[in-house]
């Protein structure tokens, strides 16, 4: 009889487990991906698409094509229940999909939607697709505008993404536009990059007074108007453009499952990155915290790594054979691409900086973009 593998999302470990089972099918079992949307982003290249370097078709993963060649069927609808009892997945507009094993990779939303006026006005970062979408229609709209006035970003959020975003957009802008620019990022902490190296949290201010971006610590928002945004402490500030990025929050399938989440919603999983209390169930990237590493970063350089061990023991399993632990690495290569042919980077303590940086990070992401747009050349 033939059984059924299920990827629930396009994520950066299911896109490893696709090529995967392009070279080596699981013996006796259909495979079946659901996705809401044909196409996965790869988030490590958006800041340079934003800041011109890249073109949209290059951070862009073509799951149905990437599929077809693990020969997986695809079903475009988002996931909002997993029925453990009836081992099914419930989908929208589609009949239930069933499943002997199934693997949850969806990613995380932003945290702090929820506060007034976030919704209407500002621009979060996720979903991913829709960010890029949205900030080329806007950019291309300022293209045809007639207005002078000097046009104002906010960026929300002190961590890589919120960094990254400020200094791309502003080289973005600052060359196509016709019009004064002020760039703001706005953090709630004391300072940048919470966490990181110290050192390079000095190189992004050293860089943004060369720049010009305005940078503002303790500044933690209530709420939002259109154009104004506001905070606990502090005057407001008045904007054009809104971007937020302070962080991830979980979606609700796992709540709504019933399955074990920690405080933040996000489910919960063993070292062998299966879930809590369910054998045939796995869950990887930002949707899941590992209940031995609880304090892991939501960053997809963790969805990356566990790719390949996520693979090995879904072979394992439907093998019943024994599954591989997976440990998250205590320290990562971090770099930021600064959109002018600089990055920023940090290991084991240290930051560096200049542009055989960018070169390095540049050739970290065509390598693994390579490895899934095969039909591109």
């Amino acid at each position: 009889m033939t059984r059924e593998l299920v990827l629930i999302g396009g994520g950066h470990s299911h896109v490893q487990v696709l090529e995967s089972l392009a070279r080596e099918p699981v013996p006796g079992f259909r495979v079946t991906v659901i996705v809401d949307s044909p196409i996965a982003i790869y988030s490590g290249m958006v800041p340079g698409f934003i800041a011109g370097q890249y073109k949209v078709a290059d951070l862009e993963i073509d799951i149905p094509a990437l599929a077809e060649r693990a020969g997986a069927r695809v079903v475009l609808a988002r996931a909002t229940r997993i029925d453990m009892a009836n081992r099914q997945i419930v989908v929208t507009d589609e009949p239930r999909i069933s499943f002997d094993l199934a693997s949850a990779n969806i990613g995380s939303t932003v945290a702090g939607l929820d506060l007034p006026g976030i919704r209407d006005f500002a621009l979060p970062t996720r979903p991913i697709a829709t960010l890029v979408h949205l900030l080329e229609q806007r950019i291309a709209e300022l293209h045809q505008e007639e207005d002078r006035s000097t046009y104002r970003v906010v960026v929300v959020g002190g961590g890589a993404g919120g960094v990254e975003l400020s200094f791309t957009l502003q080289a973005r802008l600052s060359k196509e536009i016709d019009r004064p620019l002020v760039v703001q990022l706005v953090h709630s902490g004391k300072r940048l990059m919470a966490g990181y190296p110290s050192g390079l949290a000095r190189r992004i201010r050293r860089n943004a007074v060369r720049r010009g971006i305005q940078i503002e610590p303790d500044r933690r928002v209530v709420g939002v108007d259109e154009g104004v945004v506001r905070f606990q402490t502090g005057d407001p500030l008045d904007f054009d453009a809104l971007i937020w990025v302070i962080g991830a929050a979980s979606h609700s399938l796992f709540r709504d499952s019933g399955l074990p989440t920690d405080s933040r919603g996000f489910v919960r999983t063993r070292s062998t990155l299966q879930v809590e209390g369910e054998d045939d169930l796995f869950a990887v990237g930002d949707c899941a915290t590992l209940d031995e590493f609880p304090e892991t970063p939501k960053a997809g350089v963790y969805a990356v790594r566990q790719g390949p061990v996520l693979m090995r023991n879904l072979r394992a399993r439907a093998a019943g054979n024994a599954l591989e632990t997976y440990r998250p690495q205590s320290d990562f290569l971090t770099l930021l691409n600064l959109g002018d042919g600089i990055a920023l980077g940090a290991k084991w303590g240290r930051s560096f900086e200049g542009r055989w940086v960018m070169w390095l990070k540049d050739r970290i992401d065509r390598s693994f973009m390579r490895r899934f747009q095969t039909d591109r050349g």
